[in-house]
C-alpha cells in the first residue's frame, strides 16, 4: 500500500485510483454481458477470483500451531520444532474447501472450522465490495453517455435463456472442477437439452 505524504498527495492518488476504476469500468462493460444490471455466474466467479487474490496479497497466510485441539497464531520457537503441528492458513487455504467441505469441518475439526470460517466471511465481504465498486463506476459511465453512444439490445426470450444456459454450463464444470458435488456437467446438459425438447413443442 502506497504512502501519503500530503493532502495534495492524497488528491492525486485519489484522482489515480478514480482513473484506474473508470477504465476498469469500461473493461467490465464491454466484456461481460449485461453488466452491471445483470452479471453471468461465470464472470462472477473469474472477478472472485481476482479480489480473493488481492485479498490474499494484503492479507498474508499464518502459521497456526496446533496445541490441546485448538490453534494458536505459532511462535518462532514452535515454528522451528518440527514436533509441533502446524498449519499455514490463509485465503487460498480457506477457499481450498468445497461448501461441502467446509461445512463438514465444523463437525470434524470444529477449532480449525472457525479460522477457516473468519477468513472466508471477511473475504466474501471483500469481495462484495469490491464488486459493487465496479457496479457503481459502470452505473456512473452509463450514466454519462446518456445512452448516445451505445444502444443495448433487449434480446429476445430464446435468446436469453441461450446466454443464460451457456454461461451456465461454464460455471458448472468450474464447480466441477472445484469438487462441488452437487455440480455435474453431464447432467446439465441433458436437462438444458429436455428443456428445448419441452420448450419447442
Amino acid at each position: 500500500m502506497s504512502t501519503i505524504s500530503s493532502l495534495k498527495d492524497l488528491g492525486y492518488q485519489q484522482a489515480g485510483t478514480g482513473d484506474s476504476l473508470d477504465a476498469q469500468g469500461e473493461y467490465a462493460l464491454a466484456h461481460i454481458a449485461g453488466f452491471p444490471e445483470d452479471i453471468p455466474s461465470e464472470a462472477r466467479e473469474m472477478l472472485y477470483d481476482g479480489y480473493r487474490l488481492r485479498h490474499g496479497e494484503r492479507h498474508p497466510a499464518k502459521v497456526y500451531a496446533g496445541v490441546n485441539d485448538h490453534y494458536l497464531l505459532a511462535t518462532e520457537e514452535q515454528i522451528k520444532n518440527k514436533k509441533v503441528e502446524k498449519i499455514e492458513i490463509g485465503v487460498a487455504y480457506a477457499f481450498a474447501y468445497s461448501s461441502q467441505e467446509f461445512g463438514k469441518l465444523k463437525n470434524t475439526n470444529p477449532a480449525l472450522h472457525g479460522i477457516v470460517k473468519v477468513i472466508r466471511d471477511d473475504v466474501a465481504d471483500y469481495c462484495s465490495n469490491r464488486l459493487g465498486d465496479l457496479k457503481r463506476a459502470c452505473k456512473r459511465i452509463l450514466a454519462k453517455r446518456n445512452g448516445t453512444t451505445t444502444t443495448r439490445t433487449t434480446l429476445f426470450f430464446e435468446e436469453s435463456m441461450k446466454t443464460i444456459f451457456d454461461a451456465q454450463a461454464k460455471s458448472v464444470k468450474v464447480k466441477e472442477a472445484k469438487r462441488d458435488a452437487t455440480a455435474n456437467s453431464a447432467k446439465y446438459a441433458l436437462a438444458v437439452k429436455a428443456f428445448w425438447m419441452t420448450y419447442n413443442k
